[in-house]
């Protein structure tokens, strides 16, 4: 009879991790084997949701270089609001970021009064008040500010390693 049980966040160590000829496969294997190490107990969704977003974490350090996941904060009022953009790993890294009239969507017709980053190199931009391409500082994360007195909403998108993602809601209200 095999004496192996079934790991229910992972392959069976019994046999460990197998290489997949994928860097970034064999990245999110390795990682979920470490990450047995602090399995949840609970099995609330909330639970399961972090550790999932751990071994993301674990797998983004072992292979930077395949790490896309970027997370966009949203946060202040009318007229000035703050986006911060956060990416999966403290390292440089290379964003296009657009402003979109909604979440899915290109390059918006109207431009807001201003954007200003207080982190990050601008590298070139493609559409004034538009459309950026943005190297992070080594911590991975931009902040910039988006400034307008006429109402509108827009979504900021920012790209890395051909993915995009969208941020919430940057909602103007006017004058």
């Amino acid at each position: 009879m095999n004496a192996r049980h079934t790991e229910f966040f992972g392959p069976d160590l019994g046999r460990g991790p197998f290489t997949s000829q994928r860097i970034e496969t064999s990245a999110l294997q390795i990682a979920t084997a470490l990450a047995q190490l602090r399995a949840p107990l609970g099995r609330a969704a909330d639970d399961l949701r972090g550790h999932v977003d751990f071994i993301r974490e674990l797998a983004d350090r072992l292979a930077p270089d395949y790490a896309s996941q970027v997370a966009i904060d949203v946060t202040g009022s009318d007229p000035y609001i703050s986006v911060t953009i956060r990416t999966a790993i403290g390292s440089y890294s290379l964003l296009d970021c657009w402003l979109a009239d909604s979440g899915g969507g290109g390059l918006t017709a109207t431009a807001p009064n201003g954007i200003s980053f207080s982190s990050g190199v601008i590298v070139q931009t493609v559409v004034n008040l538009k459309h950026y391409r943005i190297l992070t500082p080594t911590s991975g994360v931009v902040t910039m500010t988006v400034t307008s007195t006429i109402a509108h909403t827009w979504y900021l998108a920012a790209s890395r390693g051909g993915r995009v993602y969208y941020s919430s809601s940057i909602h103007f209200v006017g004058p």
